[in-house]
């Protein structure tokens, strides 16, 4: 799982970022076993959970990309990106030198011995806000 900035923030640097801009999540879930194809099914399924929900009240379920063995998935575009982005907009009142981490977990992976789930999470650091980018120069 990969959890960074959109490539669209104009000011993010690695996996730092200020809140209020979208992240973009690739998680990759690659089935490694013995058993017939015709046994098993690939990863079909994969969901995110939020820091500011407490993990709990909101999950995004992903879009799959590509499936088979080694199955990927995004974020779904979101409707409120203004140019349709895959991406999760971090609140802006996020707290300064902390690190939103975001959990995934991956699963409907079916084998004879039953179904395939794996937890996941990764973060970026968060320092400032989006209002920090925008100002107005008033004399």
């Amino acid at each position: 799982m990969s959890l960074m900035p959109d490539d669209i923030v104009p000011t993010a640097s690695g996996k730092a970022m200020k809140s209020g801009y979208g992240v973009k999540q690739d998680v990759t879930a690659t089935l490694s076993t013995d058993a017939p194809t015709s046994h098993i099914t690939h990863p079909q399924t994969a969901f995110s959970v939020f820091p500011e929900f407490q993990y709990q009240t909101y999950l995004r379920l992903l879009q799959r990309v590509s499936s088979g063995r080694s199955a990927k998935f995004t974020f779904q575009p979101n409707d409120f990106s203004t140019y349709n982005r895959t991406v999760h907009f971090t609140p802006i009142w996020f707290p300064d030198s902390t690190n939103y981490t975001v959990f995934t977990q991956v699963w409907d992976t079916w084998t004879p011995d039953g179904m395939l789930s794996i937890n996941l999470n990764d973060y970026v650091s968060i320092n400032g806000s989006l209002y920090d980018d925008w100002y107005t120069n008033r004399e």
